[in-house]
């Protein structure tokens, strides 16, 4: 199995037309299992846990985006916080800052990302961390809100080899999705070869970001299987073992043991 460490399964099928427990089981089929579906708001965050209590393949994260907190209020969290005591739910997010678009001002992203790193150390959950165009900030509020103890994770990674390099001496997982797979991604899969085996995740983050040759089109989660032989490929592993080694960094990451149970039966 192939685990998928990041989509959205709600917007897959919104996008696609396709119910979702089809999508699940498309994607069990194609021997890509688990799924972490993640929230960007208070209802899709309800929505990802109602999708993870009925399916056992499937974990929720919740969260809120940095480009949706602008009219966050100090409720929006306590509701947060109150579904993060889900045992469905095994990440908070996803959360970060988000520089390239001005859907929310930069003190409003900050507040949100410091409010949900808190709703993570008390809840004792993973984070996921959206990231663009403001690594350097991320990383300060990482270190000044003290995330020792609890797992973090870049989605999506896009930084630069310092952003990586640091983000590695912190012991943080690294995962990639469909660009990697891009014909001009030349320097991100150079990045993804100084990542250790042990750091690192793959993803979809479905309906978006399909990798080739699905480029432009409606994401799934099964294409996980095409970032994953990517990863194959720079780390010259064969897909069989590739597929093992993230499967074990996603239980890790997580810490949810059932990944490897799901996999085993």
């Amino acid at each position: 199995m192939t685990p998928d460490t990041h989509c959205h399964l709600e917007l897959v099928s919104e996008a696609s037309g396709i119910p979702i427990p089809e999508i699940i089981s498309t994607a069990k089929k194609d021997e890509v299992c688990p799924l972490i579906t993640v929230g960007i708001d208070i209802p899709s965050s309800r929505g990802a846990i109602a999708i993870s209590s009925r399916f056992k393949e499937v974990f929720a994260s919740a969260g809120i985006h940095p480009n949706g907190c602008s009219s966050c209020t100090e409720e929006h969290f306590h509701k947060l916080e109150e579904m993060c005591t889900s045992k469905n739910v095994v990440a908070v997010g996803e959360t970060g800052l988000d520089y390239y678009r001005s859907a929310s001002t930069k003190d409003e992203q900050e507040r949100a990302f410091r409010r949900q790193i808190s709703i993570a150390k008390k809840c004792k959950k993973t984070l996921i961390i959206h990231s663009r165009e403001a690594h350097s900030k991320v990383l300060e509020i990482l270190e000044e809100e003290d995330t020792t103890g609890i797992g973090v994770i870049m989605h999506c990674f896009s930084g630069d080899e310092d952003f990586l390099r640091e983000c590695l001496l912190r012991d943080y997982f690294i995962s990639f999705a469909g660009p990697i797979t891009f014909k001009k991604s030349v320097d991100t899969r150079r990045l993804a070869s100084l990542v250790p085996l042990e750091s690192v995740l793959a993803e979809t983050d479905a309906p978006f970001l399909s990798p080739e040759p699905f480029r432009g089109k409606t994401n799934f989660p099964q294409r996980v299987k095409l970032v994953a032989a990517e990863l194959g490929r720079i780390y010259s592993l064969p897909p069989t073992r590739m597929s093992e080694i993230l499967l074990q960094n996603t239980s890790r990451a997580f810490k949810i043991s059932q990944v490897l149970e799901i996999d085993n039966g």
